[in-house]
């Protein structure tokens, strides 16, 4: 089983996205803050994929993304945002975040966002080369 790090400071937001990933099969550690979840990952915990807020006090998502990737810089990070703007968005993939998500996210394209995470595949493409799926966000260079 896939361990996902959820972090966000809204904790209905925790409570809500933890529920459905974990109706997809995906084990999950939720944290309201970045330094609680930066120490779950120095705590070398077996973690597949993060999925982190961007707005969050203390340690928004990108400095949380920053600290994160010199602690292990190869663990898939997707950031989600209810506030997009495009200087987070290229600051963010400058940073190597897998996928950019503006909130809310439905159910079933979270469920493949994570799933191309896992899987290591652009998150922008259907399977057999298609298009993202309606209403999802996915925020790539052109």
């Amino acid at each position: 089983m896939k361990t996902i790090l959820l972090v966000d400071d809204e904790l209905e937001n925790l409570r809500s996205l933890g529920e459905i990933l974990n109706r997809f099969g995906y084990k999950v550690i939720a944290k309201p803050d970045g330094r609680s979840a930066l120490s779950v990952v120095q705590d070398h915990t077996k973690v597949d994929l993060v999925i982190t807020d961007y707005r969050m006090p203390g340690m928004d998502g990108l400095e949380f993304l920053t600290a994160l990737k010199q602690v292990a810089p190869s663990l898939p990070v997707i950031m989600l945002t209810a506030y997009g703007a495009v200087e987070t968005y290229l600051k963010s993939l400058s940073l190597g975040v897998f996928e950019y998500v503006n909130k809310p996210v439905k159910a079933k394209e979270l469920g493949r966002i994570v799933k191309a995470a896992l899987d290591g595949s652009d998150p922008g493409q259907a399977p057999g080369g298609g298009q993202a799926a309606p209403g999802v966000q996915s925020m790539k260079p052109l």
